[in-house]
């Protein structure tokens, strides 16, 4: 009896003097995951280390995200100009974990308590009422709860007011899973005469990296009212929606999406509303994935427009192969709402798989594809294009355009390398013929 008392003390001691260590650093390696996670999604955000401070029970660490990117060259020149400070605003979170043997007092690896700190670009840093709770599982997954209290923030003639945030975030590194689940709740910019102000926008998303290295699942985002209001003019948007869903099966991906912003409120104009559905099929998840990188780092360049000139041979191969295995793009909906009317297109594309051992060529592409294009447009809002433009009002002579009832509509289909326009077949040249 007393050998498996001496064998229990033993293990106690284990686990309350050597345990703590042990996922102090499972606790730092799982920070780490994150951070490299982090700031691969997000291109020109920099996630700095500044120090890490890993204890027997307990750890301290400070992270400084900053913007660092190419793509914020622009907007750090303005904010300089606007407000002299050398750099762009970076967040400061400063994180205590405890992984003693019951962190938190629940089985896991570490919880954290994470505060934060906004540098506006000067070293004075301003502190964020609210805090940041997580939770590191045993196998690897991080739970967290966001909760940033209302608060306000004055300088000089300008105020950011914040009704706060409550956010969910459930990741795994490992797996490559995340989810989020929260609002952020309305807040408003004010200076001088000018004011900006943002309703509650919620955000679910759902979401694995795949072994391409994107991600896939599903996100929806509703945002509220929207208000951009200066002395001589007034913009309202009733809201914004967005919904995505991705999935890859073997090794091709399909990806639907649904976009809608609601009643924006132009001066001189109206309101205007724009809805859009489109959904792509079968495309090579491979290639995708290629094509994709190479336009991300187009864009984070530092002359984009020039890179992306350039960026296609490094990426023909990947847009061969592309085409070669075929896929489909339908946009059920892309409609304008004017006062005068609703202007609707869809687009029906369809791009069939070539043999694999065919040699590539565009024009068997071409000749294999398949394509339909409606557009309606009301007479109004084309005789005021008209009006304004004199090519605009050719379409009709043309045959392109053709009147129906008080709408004027393009029904046009692509087969074989022939374009039928309202009934009128149009060839196309064809390269290489």
């Amino acid at each position: 009896m007393k050998r498996w008392l001496v064998v229990l003390l033993v293990l106690l001691a284990l686990l309350i003097l050597i345990a703590p260590g042990i996922v102090g650093r499972l606790a730092e390696d799982n920070i780490a995951q994150n951070i490299e996670w982090a700031e691969h999604d997000s291109p020109g955000v920099i996630i700095e280390t500044e120090l890490f401070d890993r204890g027997w029970f307990t750890s301290e660490g400070r992270h400084r995200v900053v913007f660092d990117g190419v793509e914020f060259t622009d907007a750090a020149d303005q904010y300089q100009a606007a407000t002299g400070n050398p750099e762009l605003p970076s967040l400061i979170i400063d994180t205590s974990l405890d992984h003693g043997p019951l962190p938190g007092g629940t089985p896991g690896i570490a919880t954290t308590y994470s505060t934060f700190q906004i540098d506006p670009g000067n070293g004075q840093v301003i502190d964020v009422p609210g805090q940041l709770t997580s939770r590191v599982s045993l196998g690897g997954t991080t739970t967290a709860d966001l909760v940033i209290e209302p608060g306000t923030f004055d300088h000089e003639d300008a105020r950011l007011e914040w009704q706060g945030v409550e956010m969910n975030f459930v990741s795994n590194p490992s797996s490559g899973a995340i989810a989020v689940d929260g609002q952020v709740m309305p807040l408003e910019v004010s200076a001088d005469s000018e004011r900006f102000s943002i309703g509650a926008t919620t955000i679910t998303a759902d979401q694995t990296r795949s072994a391409f290295g994107f991600n896939v699942g599903t996100v929806d985002v509703k945002v509220g009212e929207i208000r951009m209001e200066e002395p001589a003019s007034l913009v309202t948007i009733d809201g914004i929606s967005l919904t995505a869903d991705s999935s890859i099966d073997d090794d091709r991906v399909s990806a639907a999406s649904t976009f809608a912003i609601d009643r924006i409120a132009v001066p001189a104009i109206g309101d205007v509303n724009f809805d859009m559905d489109i959904a792509f099929s079968d495309i090579d998840a491979a290639s995708a994935a290629v094509i994709g990188k190479a336009l991300q780092d187009a864009q984070g360049s530092m002359d984009p427009e020039a890179a992306l000139q350039a960026m296609y041979p490094d990426i023909e191969e990947e847009v061969e192969t592309l085409f070669r295995r075929g896929f489909s793009m339908k946009m059920e909906q892309f409609d304008v709402t004017l006062p005068q009317g609703v202007v609707a297109s869809r687009i029906d594309l369809q791009v069939p798989p070539m043999d694999d051992d065919s040699a590539f060529d565009w024009s068997t592409v071409l000749l294999n594809m398949t394509a339909d294009i409606d557009v309606r447009i009301p007479g109004p809002i084309y005789e005021m294009i008209a009006m304004m433009n004199a090519q605009a009002g050719s379409l009709v002579a043309m045959g392109i355009l053709k009147q129906d009832g008080g709408d004027y509509v393009m029904e046009a289909e692509y087969a074989q390398g022939l374009v039928n326009v309202n009934g009128s077949p149009m060839p196309i040249p064809m390269p290489g013929m």
